[in-house]
């Protein structure tokens, strides 16, 4: 029976160390600038409806978030390119995003409410100058909107929504656990 209580408590305490480890948020180093980020929690919700998003894409052969464009960026630049590109996702891609289907509404919805916790945290190292916004920083977020407008807002929504993983993977390198 003693053994039984003890095996039984050791495999509840593995079982919330695991869970603990996927929940917690990992430490984002931009530059100077540190935040707390749930990649995988992120990655977790686009994936129930990135395969929609990327079967409804009518644009494949345009880019929005170009993996040379993320990581060529300068250590300095990252923290400002991320809050204005979090901005850009809350302000025209979320807003423009319509579906009929419910889970991809309420996925949609919690992307949007998760990047504006983010953009709270880089607001706090923008404000304590530890975010800085150079030209070329606002050039290479311009070149993605102009894309973007470019493109029908429905279409251009559910292209923007569908490359999230590249983003969600380059914000993963930056991760220290």
């Amino acid at each position: 029976m003693k053994t039984s209580i003890i095996t039984n408590s050791l495999l509840l305490c593995m079982l919330l160390c695991c869970l603990w480890g996927t929940a917690q948020a990992r430490k984002l180093h931009l530059g100077s600038c540190v935040a707390n980020i749930h990649t995988h929690e992120l990655k977790h919700h686009l994936q129930h409806i990135r395969e929609g998003m990327v079967s409804g894409d009518d644009h494949k052969t345009i880019r929005l978030l170009r993996k040379d464009v993320m990581n060529n960026l300068q250590v300095t630049e990252r923290c400002c390119f991320l809050k204005q590109l979090l901005h850009f996702y809350m302000d025209k891609v979320f807003i423009n995003y319509t579906s009929g289907h419910s889970l991809h509404r309420r996925t949609t919805s919690v992307l949007a409410n998760s990047f504006l916790g983010i953009s709270k945290d880089l607001k706090a190292c923008h404000a304590n100058a530890h975010c800085e916004c150079t030209e070329e920083t606002r050039l290479k977020l311009h070149s993605i909107q102009n894309l973007y407008d470019k493109l029908d807002h429905k279409a251009a929504a559910v292209k923007a929504i569908g490359e999230l993983d590249s983003l969600f993977e380059w914000l993963e390198s930056f991760q220290h656990h």
